[in-house]
């Protein structure tokens, strides 16, 4: 008895100000209240009820019901979260909070604007796409796991794609872009100019930086009457400067045949670095002849040489890293949504010309985004050499 009294006087007996007891049973109270409240928010947060809510959303609705996701034979359809709110605790908490900046920008009027959410789209698929290719696809595997698929019941095709896809447990979204909502094509002038992020600051002589996208070249540091081009992504070596100007060296190969006014990357390789016009060509131009091969398999003479042009400031970024990231993107996009692509390595330099000239048209590539796709899939095609191929 006198220990039931003990704890009752704990719990209850007041005291100066409140019990302990008390306070431990409005803690808990409040606590459940607070666990209550907290869950229903998120739960009803996470309908697709209310991320439709906005207007801006509705589009999205909309197209997603034209899609197996969202109607079938079935009626076992994905809504919003199930795609795009992670189902593990932590990673579901932060993706919420990260979503209250873009309930702070719908209601401050950032879509107001019509075709604002539209030009809107291919930032916010960019961001999407990332974060599920790194966590490996985890909410399109929370349906679709490997390990319960019946390759055998798949079309022949399907059956390959998968299994491959299966042996190394590869995220979906490297090839399933697309299929809930259409792919934003970019915005106006999107990846078709210079990314000011990329230019070098500084350049130092005798290092080799590269081009981003196609780039005039002339004779002279006047920058007048040019005498060619520069494809994207393609090497010199920086000398010096002249005013408005940078002077570079080209080292690359050309074919004894006709005018020989494309240069090429590699020998053999039909991997265009620049093109001279005719006219330059006819003129005796000074380059340097450093050697001559010929080609085995066509009989044809290649000549390595070397000749320096004057380009445009601005022009030349020492970190292609980033470039070759778009381009591996945008081929995985564009190929991905009538089949699987091919591995990158399947073909060499040669055979990715013909390969990726006859499906090109197939896709929404805009010719500058086409060039640097096929750059990218001969400059890592099975017969790249490792330096260039990173």
């Amino acid at each position: 008895m006198k220990i039931c009294q003990s704890l009752k006087n704990f719990f209850f007996k007041p005291s100066r100000k409140l019990g302990l007891g008390i306070l431990l049973v409005l803690g808990a109270i409040v606590g459940i209240i607070a666990k209550v409240s907290f869950d229903t928010a998120l739960h009803h947060t996470s309908q697709e009820k209310f991320c439709v809510s906005c207007h801006t959303m509705e589009w999205n609705e909309q197209t997603l019901m034209q899609t197996p996701h969202g109607h079938n034979q079935f009626g076992v359809t994905a809504d919003c979260a199930a795609c795009h709110l992670p189902h593990e605790q932590i990673p579901m908490y932060i993706r919420k909070i990260e979503a209250l900046n873009e309930v702070y920008e719908t209601i401050t009027g950032k879509y107001d604007k019509p075709g604002s959410f539209d030009a809107d789209r291919y930032r916010m698929a960019q961001k999407e796409w990332a974060r599920m290719e790194a966590n490996g696809s985890a909410e399109c595997k929370a349906c679709h796991r490997y390990d319960r698929m019946d390759f055998d019941k798949m079309p022949y095709k399907a059956r390959v794609a998968m299994k491959a896809a299966a042996a190394k447990d590869q995220s979906c979204i490297d090839c399933h872009k697309g299929i809930a909502h259409p792919i934003p094509k970019p915005p106006k002038g999107a990846n078709n100019g210079i990314d000011p992020n990329l230019v070098a600051s500084s350049l130092t002589a005798n290092k080799v930086y590269y081009t981003q996208v196609q780039t005039p070249i002339y004779a002279t540091d006047a920058l007048k009457n040019q005498i060619g081009y520069l494809e994207g992504i393609s090497p010199v070596t920086y000398i010096k400067s002249s005013g408005n100007a940078d002077l570079v060296e080209l080292n690359m190969w050309r074919k004894e045949k006709g005018f020989g006014r494309i240069w090429y990357n590699d020998f053999a390789k039909s991997i265009m670095d620049a093109a001279l016009t005719k006219e330059f060509m006819q003129s005796n131009p000074k380059y340097q002849s450093v050697e001559t091969k010929v080609d085995p398999l066509t009989g044809i003479t290649w000549e390595k040489v070397k000749m320096q042009v004057w380009i445009h400031q601005g022009q030349l970024t020492a970190d292609i890293a980033p470039i070759w990231a778009h381009a591996k993107d945008m081929f995985q996009t564009s190929c991905s949504v009538c089949h699987k692509q091919p591995d990158v390595k399947h073909f060499d330099s040669n055979t990715w010309v013909g390969v990726f000239n006859g499906m090109k048209g197939f896709t929404s590539l805009t010719p500058v985004q086409a060039k640097q796709v096929l750059r990218y899939l001969q400059m890592h095609a099975s017969d790249a050499a490792p330096e260039t191929s990173k």
